[in-house]
């Protein structure tokens, strides 16, 4: 796995980001639920949360091969250590972003969530939201509905780390590890995308494991991959005139195959890109500045968003198309603003992680740091 440059990989995970921060934005401005406009951008929402999964697959790969080559089987302490400090100050944000416009909507305010349901905001409800166990009726699930992906990706981490065990551990650890992988795969087989994330992040984590043999560099190398690839995301794109489109894309058994199959291709482009230098790569790379906030702003966008629409709508703003165009080109300036902003100081992983060490240490739990992986997943 040497050899990867992360750089366009960033720029991906940036890029993916501004996909469902547009992609919303249009749904809450223009598009009634079911008609074509909003099938076609909750496609284009869904193909960046698949980009997210595959491209989380092939980073955490790298990442474990590294901590397992450091630490052996003892490599969960640090691995956990390295996941919660990227992933949690950013969700602990926008739970309270979530929960601050849910006050709001709740004292004057008609926030315009896409279903409109009540939500509570008691502490039960932010407990289970910073922790991501969030249900139906809390004011997670209601105003920041694009936390179900980030849901997902933890449950594939948790996978990841039992999958590593059972490969690098010995006797016991390695049976433990096994029987957590089937456990939590069978667990969540009938639950929503749950079957389609993991074949999505299994694709990445494949091309990174094998981006070092020949054939596979080849292949991830081809100069038609990256058409024939756009093409078939792009191929749904034909039927979102269809009734029930958006509905099949979540629970149409072939849709959802389909889905999963898009992961081997995405994963062989992810990896053409992390090994090669042409035009792709360098325009990729070229936008990994913005993946320093591209976390952030995909966990606060939309609580973010709906309070710019629905302070709109409360005092009669801006009317007709052009009020309509200016409040979505305001509510997607002050989500990429305000995400910017936070960032530096939500989205340190660095910083977290030396203090969760520090605190480890301390206690006497913690073992020494672990090597440092090159992505930022």
């Amino acid at each position: 796995m040497r050899g990867y440059r992360y750089e366009a990989l960033d720029g991906v995970r940036a890029l993916a980001a501004q996909v469902v921060l547009v992609s919303h934005g249009l749904g809450m401005a223009f598009f009634p639920v079911h008609s074509p406009g909003a099938a076609a951008a909750e496609w284009f929402g869904r193909l960046a949360v698949m980009v997210f999964f595959s491209l989380s697959g092939f980073v955490i790969a790298t990442s474990l091969s590294r901590l397992v080559a450091s630490d052996g089987s003892r490599f969960g302490v640090a691995y956990a250590v390295h996941r919660l400090a990227r992933i949690w100050p950013p969700l602990v944000l926008a739970i309270l972003v979530t929960f601050a416009v849910g006050w709001l909507g709740q004292n004057g305010l008609a926030l315009l969530t896409k279903t409109g349901d009540a939500y509570r905001l008691d502490a039960i409800a932010f407990l289970r939201g910073i922790t991501l166990t969030f249900a139906p009726g809390d004011a997670t699930f209601v105003i920041d509905r694009a936390l179900w992906s980030l849901r997902q990706e933890v449950y594939l981490y948790a996978v990841a780390a039992c999958a590593a065990l059972a490969f690098a551990g010995r006797g016991a650890r390695r049976l433990l590890g096994g029987i957590a992988v089937i456990g939590l795969v069978t667990v969540t087989a009938d639950r929503f995308f749950y079957l389609q994330s993991l074949a999505l992040f299994s694709a990445g984590a494949a091309a990174a494991l094998l981006g070092g043999r020949d054939r596979v560099r080849i292949l991830a190398g081809r100069p038609w991959l990256g058409p024939a690839t756009l093409g078939l995301l792009a191929a749904p794109l034909l039927f979102v005139g269809q009734p029930g489109f958006i509905d099949a894309m979540s629970e149409g058994g072939l849709f959802l195959t389909y889905q999963a199959l898009l992961g081997l291709p995405v994963a062989l482009c992810l990896l053409g890109l992390a090994i090669g230098d042409g035009l792709a790569a360098r325009a990729s790379a070229r936008c990994s500045w913005a993946a320093a906030f591209s976390y952030t702003l995909y966990v606060i966008h939309v609580p973010v968003m709906t309070l710019v629409f629905s302070l709109r709508a409360h005092f009669g703003l801006a009317p007709g198309l052009g009020g309509t165009l200016a409040t979505l080109v305001l509510a997607l300036a002050v989500a990429e603003g305000c995400s910017y902003a936070a960032a530096l100081v939500v989205e340190r992983p660095r910083l977290f992680r030396r203090i969760l060490f520090r605190l480890l240490a301390a206690t006497g739990l913690g073992p020494r740091p672990a090597v440092q992986a090159a992505p930022s997943a």
